[in-house]
């Protein structure tokens, strides 16, 4: 009888082990936070123009997207022609949201709304240009809004545009949605007054003092690679995924003289660096009949000295020819003269 007592308490106890380990374990899940995340797009529409004083520019336009989990809304209080106060109200995953301080309003008189100050940041940077300067330009104003839609497939992403106007109370990005400014539009520029024709680096960074709530704030820059002719008032984009110099280490800095007229001989000297034996020496993009090059040496200092033949004819319409040094590149470098 004892040993029949025993046996089933010890069931008892069995029974009584297997419900606790099978019993859920209770959870205190937090919501989650449904960030936005920016990304510019590389600049397009590049030109290079005369600006208001009498300097050059480059002017392009700019689109920047929010791949995130939730809108970049901003709000802001009632405020004064000094500027209004703004919050970036972040929803979460229950329904709530919250508001954290990121900036300013401002009447953009240009554009005639408020804008968001501190949105974006413009540089330029000389990476084969001797004697080229970097440029920065000012931090940007946007007004933000959903102007063009990219990947609406994206969880949270509407089909058309929420913030489909520029508001003073309210403005934002939706999930999957992006905010274009064209490059005919005020502080669509750069400063280019000075710098020489050559390989430059133009950078768009938003958020530039990571003011803004975002899933990751990795990505928020685009650069490309551009080549930029003064002559020609052209530009070329080289790459629009980074800035890996195209030429090398081969830098071409000047050529001595750097004109000669046609149906003469003129030796001359290329300085630079990078410059090694057997490597090509030659002029392209002119019109007429394209100067020669002979008896390159490469000299113990590192400059080539060479003889550069005008060949007879009437020069082209374009008698400036670039020169050309193995993957090294100088805009503009010699002239033809009748």
């Amino acid at each position: 009888m004892r040993k029949r007592l025993l046996g089933l308490c010890l069931l008892t106890l069995c029974g009584t082990i297997a419900i606790t380990f099978l019993l859920p374990q209770a959870a205190s899940a937090q919501p989650l936070p449904l960030k936005p995340n920016l990304q510019p797009f590389p600049p397009f529409n590049l030109m290079l123009t005369p600006d208001s004083t009498g300097g050059r520019e480059i002017r392009f336009s700019t689109r920047s997207w929010n791949k995130g989990l939730g809108p970049l809304e901003l709000v802001a209080e009632q405020g004064d022609s000094s500027g209004q106060k703004v919050y970036q109200r972040v929803y979460y995953d229950d329904g709530t949201s919250q508001d954290s301080f990121v900036g300013t309003f401002v009447w953009h008189p240009a554009h005639n709304h408020f804008h968001f100050g501190g949105y974006a940041l413009y540089y330029l940077e000389p990476i084969s240009a001797p004697g080229g300067s970097p440029k920065s330009g000012n931090k940007t104003t946007f007004c933000v809004m959903d102007t063009n839609s990219v990947d609406t497939s994206l969880e949270g992403a509407p089909s058309i545009a929420v913030y489909d106007t520029c508001g003073s109370a309210v403005q934002g990005m939706s999930v999957g949605w992006a905010d274009t400014y064209g490059y005919t539009l005020a502080g669509q520029s750069v400063n280019f007054t000075g710098n020489p024709s050559g390989d430059y680096c133009l950078t768009i960074r938003i958020d530039p003092n990571e003011r803004l709530l975002e899933t990751d704030d990795s990505d928020n820059v685009a650069s490309s690679l551009l080549r930029v002719d003064v002559e020609r008032s052209t530009i070329t984009v080289l790459s629009a995924s980074g800035c890996t110099p195209i030429g090398g280490d081969v830098v071409v800095a000047g050529i001595t003289p750097n004109s000669g007229k046609v149906g003469t001989t003129v030796p001359v000297v290329i300085t630079g660096s990078g410059f090694t034996p057997g490597m090509g020496v030659s002029f392209d993009g002119g019109s007429g009949p394209s100067p020669s090059v002979s008896s390159v040496v490469v000299a113990p200092d590192g400059t080539i000295h060479a003889n550069v033949t005008v060949k007879k004819g009437k020069p082209g319409r374009d008698p400036v020819w670039d020169l050309r040094v193995g993957s090294g590149l100088l805009f503009g470098g010699f002239t033809v003269k009748p």
